[in-house]
């Protein structure tokens, strides 16, 4: 085949390299069932053309009215049980549990302690490491005028975490409005302040004792130069931050402001700026810059909070460049969690992959969940 012409000859090359370091499988859209007393959900395979997969159309380790948070590759995922107020890290494809330290208990406002959610977590490496650390960003409310929002990071397998209150000023310049959270380069990248700039969070050196739980992450905020951006008629409908080729990437997903579903999407990489006179936003104040990219380059994005992946689409015949989404809901709609105690429907429609300027609606139809927005499973 590989003597016919020079096409032909470039895929066998390319066929000859996948089969020696395979490329890793790329997600399953997990949608969960409408009700919560139901425990059935759906996985969808983006392989097979988004279809649901006929072997794992139900979820028999989970009880009902299990609330998904995020996902860690090896099938790993975190979940909420509403009922047993309890978080647990999951494999779905051994069924191993691993128990979360409460995440609340160095809370130092303990009116809090009994409303309180985890909107989305990550790991720093398998967890089997034993070095693996967690970080997750909840929210907390006592009343509709006091929401505050964490950075909380723990070990895994041990009962120790600790807490970083994010709606507080932080330092001179404001406020930390986190958005969201990737592990790159050994460190948690937390993107901060409506994507503007970079909250790094590092484990200290050092020995740890008990009395310093809340010391044992050091942080710098790397700061980007301001930009005004005005998008006409879109609004932002969310903010990912995403490693990709050993570089971060910020991801703008847009809606029509009448409209309630995703319809654009634009992508910045993280440069270092040049050293040229700046009398607005001095390099030595704010020495990096968002820059926009013209195209993916090749980029199969799936973007999720605390889960967003990028893969090469060279290594995956018959994909093209785009961004996979979900529909994981209004980050910070905090009344969908704490209104009245009670949870209102995740719609779970506004899923689909954007490309070449256009949303296509590629996943099946799924309808409201009182329980759970949909959550990727990364093999």
């Amino acid at each position: 085949m590989s003597l016919v012409c020079k096409a032909w000859r470039d895929m066998v090359a390319g066929l000859s390299a996948w089969t020696e370091r395979p490329p890793p499988p790329l997600p399953w859209l997990l949608l969960p069932s409408c009700f919560h007393n139901d425990p059935r959900f759906r996985a969808v395979c983006v392989l097979s053309g988004c279809c649901v997969h006929p072997h794992h159309n139900h979820l028999t380790i989970l009880p009902p009215g299990t609330r998904f948070i995020g996902s860690y590759e090896g099938a790993w995922i975190f979940v909420h049980y509403g009922m047993m107020r309890a978080h647990w890290l999951l494999n779905l494809r051994t069924g191993e549990a691993r128990a979360l330290p409460s995440l609340f208990l160095r809370c130092d406002d303990h009116q809090y302690a009994n409303d309180m959610f985890v909107l989305a977590a990550t790991l720093s490496s398998p967890p089997e490491n034993p070095h693996c650390i967690g970080a997750a960003i909840v929210v907390a409310w006592r009343d509709p005028a006091r929401l505050r929002r964490f950075l909380v990071f723990w070990r895994m397998g041990r009962a120790l975490a600790s807490e970083m209150v994010l709606d507080r000023p932080a330092n001179h310049r404001g406020v930390y409005q986190v958005e969201d959270v990737v592990h790159h380069g050994g460190a948690f990248n937390v993107l901060v302040n409506h994507g503007d700039h970079i909250l790094v969070c590092v484990e200290a050196a050092g020995p740890v004792y008990p009395e310093a739980w809340n010391r044992w992450m050091n942080t710098e905020l790397l700061l980007f130069r301001p930009t005004e951006r005005i998008y006409d008629q879109f609004s932002i409908r969310g903010r990912y931050i995403v490693e990709s080729r050993g570089e971060l990437l910020k991801v703008l997903r847009f809606r029509p402001r009448n409209q309630p579903t995703s319809s654009k999407f634009t992508v910045f990489r993280a440069t270092k700026r040049p050293q040229m006179p700046d009398a607005d936003f001095p390099v030595a104040q704010y020495p990096w810059a968002w820059s926009e990219l013209d195209t993916l380059d090749g980029r199969i994005l799936f973007v999720g909070y605390g889960c967003s992946r990028s893969y090469d689409a060279v290594l995956y015949p018959g994909f093209k460049a785009g961004i996979y989404f979900l529909d994981d809901g209004k980050f910070y709609d905090e009344g969908v969690f704490f209104r009245n105690h009670r949870i209102r429907p995740q719609p779970c429609k506004d899923n689909g992959k954007w490309s070449e300027g256009s949303v296509q609606r590629c996943f099946p139809t799924a309808g409201p969940s009182d329980h759970s927005p949909p959550v990727w499973l990364l093999p």
